[in-house]
């Protein structure tokens, strides 16, 4: 049978060259085609080098008629390959003619959609149920945009490469119809494009007809056209569908039916064959860690594992040896193994680097079983995000994965098709040059890559151990060959059946760079190429490599196509028969997850535990003893202090005690400085690691030695140990410390906290630090002792305002203020406040700081920016929003208490937006849910919202947080700036996938992040909202008297201009001086009246430039 019989194809390749036609031409002839001239239903092909080449009237004919359209590379894989090659997934979908005018609608032909105006919904009792009614608070206007049909004249162009942002499925009884209705979005010529289509099926009929087409050019006007044109479906006797009927797959374009993956997944049935290869890759994964780890790996946390990636990957950057082997004792005590250390600290890192990405990948995919301890084959199944097909033998698939197997024997035992949605909707086939290509793997390794897929190294290849597979030889990106003999040496048996995996990608090469010379500094290909291609050295050819290397340095390069199943000879085969559960595990959360209206109510009257504490001095019993006294000297430089307390007390006991004292601290301080006098004896303390200063007081308390020792347990709280204190001995202790002060509505406020909250007071009291000598509790600050504080206060600006909490008496100029407390005033639970303003509080300003005896100096830099004000933009303030859109993460690890304090934020959130600002809310896992179809007025939908947040449930599963966003980034808003809030625990799925969604969006859309639980990953939290031009900030169970001021500076970020991709550009004129030392080394974005500071060591530097991006919310 020849590759072309019974073909009738069209070759439309105008400008292709007449030798190369000829070619093509004979090509076709010869292998059984036949050349036709005329599309119709008899074709089976077209032919074209560019879809731009088709005329008008040909695209048009291949649209109606569903005809699939091929590059001519097509013809020659498919003779490569000695068979006819799937024309679904090489098929070109043709443009349409585009016209860039505005669609008025002609007279003939308008949205028959009756119009509800807003007025008809204002002050109405009765909330909106169904999405039609919500389509009246929308307030579409039906005659606005253009129908077309699919054989209108002049049916406008719109891109084959484009992506779905949103869509449904309808069907009808009488007559019996199927309809599926899509949002599509492209990248066009002149910028993003939006087209509404709706495809319909009639059961007396065998062809789809495309029976309405709107064309948007932004996206409120798609979202608007399709709302409106679901209307009118379900006006016409359709009514929507979850289920997917099998004839969706005919309705749906191409990008949908890659979407509609997942939703098959959720509903697909497992075959015997399928079920015993995902209970072989789960068996290696589980078996692996079993036999490496001394505990479960469910016992494990991923802070754990985030935490022991980052000390590998210090100790990998570290040359002595006493750091290294301290390093590796703490990774040890995290990661408890049974595995001897290899002596290369290389293979050793590179080890536990792919233990570590092991154990992620099955906490992950654990995730997505529901947490279930023992979940099913089919729980498994699902929870690995793909599709898995056996592959027949008699299929001609099987032949065609069969041939790339040919330079070495093998037996096959099975091929089995793998489609991963990701890869399916990014998948870079735009670059061309796609060819089929191997990738070796463990078999432990399987879950992880099919779950989340191939990852690119984190550290450079060539500092790995010689266990890595990917050598490195091109640098830090992804290998493959095409070729089984390279394959199979990086290839080992199953320790469950003995056979081998190998996977077969499609890989989108592009323009590939062939190199003849090793270069291990590559992450990325060179300027001009998508990827590089390592040439095997021959007789007649000198290279460095001595096999065929492929390497892409891009995930989105790369679609899992088959992993095949094989051994070689001399591989001893294992029988594996295991039982296939097909049931899913539910498991029920003993949580309740529904909030009541008080609950929703508690936040504005948490109160702070400090106002409840019982301040004063405390023996073991818990008796109060008095506090001598309490003096402060403060320095306030704009906005940094410096604070000395001195703290005095007597050991009124008749032996020798240890006395614990514990005083508050904010959590923007830190402690410079640490002094005891104690019977005439001046103790000054040094900052070390905290382990080892435990380990130096209990040796000096053992022996008889006096000891202080100061800890820090909890951001604000820190604890001072003094032992040995003899009877009647009084003691003086001080405390220096550094932090920021506060910018609260134009006032800088500095505050001294007067008492350590209860439980954090207990915690630090009960900790034991030594057994020798008796433990006294000492609580600080004593309101009925004495108390005084001094404080000099230096500002750039005109000091105005000046107000305190106690009486003061005040010395002060234009810049410059001393002040001091009148005698007999006392320090309560209340503490103590001063707070001033300044002339020109919103200029920028930079301080330098020469050092007393070196040639060096220190920079601090103090930005309070007023973009309303500064001429940037007229616009800020709500009406600059275009909408804010409230993620909740439903993931199974926020099940419980996190998900009803996720859904606490949130309605708290809603208490703080402006009523005009346009809302909606989305709960996600491994799908998404959005409490309306496209965001409406907070001031109308307010209690709707509402409702959706308090009967949101952590519904389980894994947290695609990429899901979401992409459907977002789809539809940017057109003017003004979107804003994103995020409630989670930052957990999160393919994070390299969606730290690009946000970074690339982040020009229209605004991501800030709220972490919650004490397990958060707030590291990913920070990422996420600096590359998406917002603000992170953490929501502590114990500190829930700080929410709602948290929320409200959120809410007042997000309703206020600001600029992203902030950066400092010191001036310097010595060429020669060292690079800047800054702190913090990366900025985040600015916003209207919230502070930063930027410190630096910077020599003989007094001039700074400020760049930044602005997002123009015009």
């Amino acid at each position: 049978m020849t590759v072309f019989e019974n073909c009738n194809v069209v070759l439309d390749v105008k400008n292709v060259p007449f030798k190369e036609k000829n070619k093509l031409r004979l090509a076709l002839q010869e292998n059984g085609g036949n050349i036709s001239y005329v599309i119709n239903k008899q074709c089976s092909f077209v032919v074209t080098s560019s879809v731009n080449d088709l005329s008008s009237n040909r695209q048009r004919s291949i649209q109606k008629l569903q005809i699939p359209v091929v590059e001519t590379q097509y013809v020659w894989s498919c003779l490569d390959q000695g068979h006819l090659l799937p024309l679904t997934e090489h098929n070109l979908a043709p443009q349409l003619p585009y016209t860039t005018s505005e669609f008025l609608p002609p007279t003939e032909v308008k949205v028959s959609t009756h119009k509800l105006g807003r007025e008809t919904f204002k002050g109405h009792s009765e909330l909106p149920k169904t999405e039609v009614e919500i389509l009246g608070k929308g307030g579409p206007r039906p005659g606005r945009f253009r129908v077309y049909k699919e054989g209108d004249h002049d049916l406008p162009e719109f891109p084959s490469y484009f992506q779905v942002a949103k869509y449904s499925i309808f069907e009808r009884v009488k007559p019996k119809t199927l309809s599926v209705l899509e949002l599509q979005s492209a990248k066009g010529r002149s910028g993003q494009q939006y087209r509404v289509l709706c495809s319909v099926l009639r059961e007396a009929e065998t062809a789809v007809v495309q029976d309405k087409l709107v064309f948007c050019v932004t996206s409120e006007d798609a979202v608007e056209a399709y709302l409106q044109l679901m209307k009118e479906m379900e006006t016409e006797g359709f009514a929507k569908t979850h289920t997917l009927p099998p004839e969706v797959e005919r309705l749906a374009s191409y990008s949908l039916q890659q979407l509609l993956l997942e939703e098959k997944l959720n509903c697909s049935t497992l075959s015997q064959e399928v079920g015993v290869f995902v209970e072989l890759v789960w068996t290696e994964a589980l078996g692996s860690l079993n036999n490496i780890l001394t505990v479960p790996v469910s016992s494990i946390s991923l802070n754990d594992v985030s935490r022991v990636e980052g000390l590998l990957l210090q100790a990998q950057k570290t040359e002595k040896e006493d750091e290294v082997k301290a390093l590796l004792e703490e990774v040890n005590t995290l990661l408890p193994l049974r595995m001897i250390d290899p002596p290369s600290k290389n293979k050793l890192v590179s080890q536990k680097l792919d233990l570590c990405q092991l154990i992620r990948d099955i906490i992950n995919v654990s995730e997505a079983t529901l947490g279930s301890p023992s979940p099913s084959s089919l729980g498994k199944y699902r929870a690995l995000r793909c599709s898995i097909e056996v592959v027949p033998p008699q299929n001609p698939e099987f032949h065609v994965v069969s041939q790339l197997f040919q330079d070495r024997p093998v037996q096959i035992q099975e091929i089995l098709r793998v489609s991963r949605g990701v890869e399916l909707q990014l998948f870079r086939e735009d670059l061309g040059n796609i060819k089929p290509l191997l990738h070796s793997t463990s078999p432990s390794s399987l879950v992880g890559i099919l779950s989340r897929g191939l990852l690119l190294p984190r550290v450079g290849v060539e500092q790995y151990g010689i266990e890595r597979t990917d050598i490195g030889n091109l640098g830090g990106g992804i290998y493959f060959s095409d070729s089984l003999k390279t394959s199979v040496k990086y290839s080992k048996p199953s320790a469950t059946d003995g056979s081998r995996l190998l996977l077969v990608c499609e890989v989108a090469l592009g323009r590939c760079k062939d190199l003849l010379k090793k270069d291990t500094t590559l992450t990325c290909a060179p300027a001009g190429y998508h990827s590089v291609h390592g040439v095997q050295r021959t007789p007649n050819r000198l290279s460095e490599f001595e096999d065929d290397e492929f390497v892409v340095y891009n995930t989105e390069q790369i679609r899992l196509k088959y992993v095949v199943q094989y051994s070689l000879e001399g591989d001893e085969l294992k029988e594996f028969h295991p039982h296939i559960n097909t049931q899913l595990t539910q498991i029920t959360d003993t949580t309740p997850d529904v909030l009541s209206s008080d609950d929703s109510d508690d936040l504005e009257s948490t109160k702070n535990p400090l106002e409840e504490m019982n301040a004063g001095l405390l023996d073991s019993s818990g008796q109060k003893l008095p506090l001598q006294a309490v003096n402060v000297r403060c320095k306030l430089m704009d906005l940094l202090c410096q604070v000395i307390i001195f703290q005095t007390y007597t050991n009124q006991s008749a032996v020798p005690i240890e006395a614990k004292y514990v005083f508050p601290l904010e959590e923007t301080a830190a402690v410079c400085g640490f002094e005891a006098f104690i019977n005439g004896k001046h103790v000054i303390g040094k900052v070390k690691e905290k382990e080892q200063a435990r380990k130096e007081y209990k040796k000096a308390i053992e022996k008889g030695h006096g000891a202080y020792l100061m800890d820090q347990d909890a951001p604000d709280v820190f604890t001072i140990s003094v032992g040995n204190l003899p009877p009647g001995a009084t003691v003086l202790i001080k405390v220096t410390f550094i932090t920021e002060l506060v910018v609260r509505s134009g006032s800088i406020v500095f505050s001294l906290s007067g008492s350590v909250a209860p439980w954090q007071q207990r915690a630090a009291l009960n900790q034991t630090t030594q057994a020798t000598v008796e433990k006294i509790g000492v609580t600080e600050l004593q309101s009925e002792g004495e108390f005084s504080l001094s404080m000099s206060i230096e500002m750039p600006y005109e000091i105005i305002n000046l107000s305190s909490s106690h009486r003061i008496n005040t010395k002060r100029t234009d810049c410059k203020a001393v002040i001091s407390t009148l005698p007999g005033q006392t320090l309560g639970s209340e503490g103590l406040q001063v707070s001033f303003s300044l002339s020109n509080i919103h200029m920028p300003r930079m301080w330098v700081e020469n050092h007393p005896d070196k040639d060096s100096q220190a920079c601090m830099l103090v930005f309070y920016p007023d973009f309303k004000s500064s001429g940037v933009s007229s616009s800020g303030g709500p009406s600059s929003v275009s909408d804010v859109v409230i993620l909740l993460d439903s993931s199974k690890s926020m099940q419980g208490d996190a998900m009803l304090n996720a859904r606490r934020i949130a309605l708290q959130v809603l208490k703080s937006l402006d009523r005009s600002l346009k809302i909606n809310i989305i709960s996600f896992s491994t799908d998404y849910k959005e409490a309306f179809p496209a965001p409406l007025p907070l001031e109308e939908a307010s209690e709707e919202a509402r409702r959706f947040i308090m009967s949101c449930s952590g519904s389980g599963g894994s947290t695609d947080l990429w899901r979401p966003l992409r459907s977002l980034s789809l539809l940017p808003p057109c003017r003004g700036v979107r804003n994103i809030l995020l409630l989670s625990d930052g957990h999160i799925q393919n994070q390299p996938l969606t730290l690009q969604l946000v970074q690339e969006n982040s020009c229209h859309t605004r991501l800030f992040t709220c972490g919650l639980s004490l397990t958060a990953n707030r590291h990913m939290l920070r990422a996420l909202a600096q590359a998406g031009g917002g603000t992170y900030e953490f929501f502590d169970t114990k500190m829930k008297h700080t929410w709602t001021e948290k929320v409200r500076a959120q809410v007042q970020r997000m309703e206020s201009p600001g600029c992203r991709s902030v950066a400092v550009k010191w001036q310097r004129f010595n060429p020669t001086a060292p690079p800047p030392v800054q702190a913090p080394s990366q900025l985040h974005a600015l916003f209207s009246d919230c502070h930063t500071l930027v410190y630096g060591f910077v020599p003989h530097c007094t001039q700074v430039d400020l760049l930044y991006s602005y997002i123009d919310l015009l």
